[in-house]
C-alpha cells in the first residue's frame, strides 16, 4: 500500500509541476496573509494585556500557517469531484493500486503543499520581523500542520464522496467551516480577557481551538501540558477518526 500511494503522490506532484500558475498563487497566497493581514492583527494584539509585545509575531506565524492548512484541505474534495465527472477515478479504479492508496496518494500531495507553504511563511517571517525562531519549534509545528492537513483532506474528500456534486459539496463544507474557523481563535486568540465568558466556554469545545494553541505553543517554545500534552492527544484523535473514515468511505463508494 506505501508504494502504491507514493507512486499516486509521484503522479499528483507532475501533474502540479505542470501548472506553473497554479503554484505560484499557492505561493503568493501565505505571503498576501503574512504582508497584509499579519500587522494589522499585530496591531490590534499588541495592546491586548494577554499578550507582550515580543510575543505578537511569535503567535501570528503559525496561526498564519494553520489557518492556511484550514483553507487549503478543507476544499481538496472538489479535486476528487473533478476526477469523478472526468472519469480519472474510474481508470485509476481499474489499475492493481489499493483503494485507501488512491485516497492516501492524494493526502500526501496536500501535506507536501501546506509544508512548503508553511516553510515559506516561517522563511519570510524569520527575514523581516527578527522572530527568535528555533529548529525544534519549527519542525514540530510543521508536524501539526501536517497531521491537521491529513486530517481536513481525509474529512473533506470523504464529504466529497458522499456529497456527489459541487453544489452540496460547497454547502456542507462552508457551513461546518465557518463555525468552526470562528470559534477556534486561529488568527484572533479567544482568551477569557479577550472574549465573553460564553464563548470561551464555546470555543473549548473545538478541537480547532487545541490544535492552534499547540501550533502557538510548539513554535514559541512554550510546553506546557494543556496546550502541548491535550492538544496532542486530541490531534491524533481526530487524524486517527478521520483517516478511519475517510478509508473506509473510499473503500466502499468507490468500488
Amino acid at each position: 500500500m506505501l508504494r502504491d500511494s507514493t507512486l499516486i503522490f509521484r503522479n499528483e506532484l507532475l501533474l502540479a509541476r505542470r501548472s506553473l500558475a497554479r503554484m505560484g498563487l499557492e505561493i503568493a497566497q501565505p505571503l498576501t496573509w503574512l504582508l497584509l493581514f499579519a500587522p494589522l492583527m499585530v496591531g490590534v494584539m499588541k495592546d491586548s494585556p494577554e499578550f507582550m509585545s515580543g510575543s505578537v509575531w511569535m503567535v501570528m506565524t503559525p496561526a498564519i500557517t494553520i489557518y492556511l492548512v484550514l483553507m487549503g484541505s478543507a476544499f481538496t474534495g472538489y479535486k476528487l469531484l473533478s476526477d469523478l465527472s472526468t472519469g480519472v477515478l474510474e481508470r485509476m479504479r481499474v489499475t492493481p493500486a489499493s483503494r485507501t492508496a488512491l485516497l492516501l496518494g492524494n493526502v500526501m500531495m496536500r501535506v507536501f503543499q501546506t509544508a512548503l507553504q508553511s516553510m515559506l511563511v516561517f522563511l519570510v517571517a524569520w527575514l523581516l520581523f527578527d522572530l527568535q525562531i528555533t529548529v525544534a519549534g519549527t519542525l514540530l509545528t510543521l508536524v501539526v500542520g501536517a497531521l491537521l492537513t491529513l486530517t481536513l483532506t481525509s474529512c473533506s474528500i470523504t464529504v466529497a464522496l458522499l456529497a456527489k456534486n459541487e453544489p452540496i459539496f460547497t454547502t456542507m463544507i462552508s457551513t461546518g467551516l465557518l463555525p468552526l474557523t470562528l470559534l477556534s481563535g486561529i488568527l484572533m486568540p479567544i482568551t477569557p480577557g479577550l472574549a465573553p465568558e460564553w464563548l470561551y466556554i464555546l470555543s473549548r469545545c473545538n478541537p480547532l481551538t487545541w490544535v492552534a494553541d499547540l501550533a502557538r505553543a510548539t513554535f514559541t517554545g512554550y510546553y506546557a501540558f494543556q496546550p502541548v500534552v491535550i492538544g496532542g492527544v486530541i490531534l491524533v484523535v481526530i487524524t486517527v477518526l478521520s483517516v478511519w473514515w475517510g478509508t473506509r468511505t473510499f473503500n466502499r463508494e468507490i468500488v
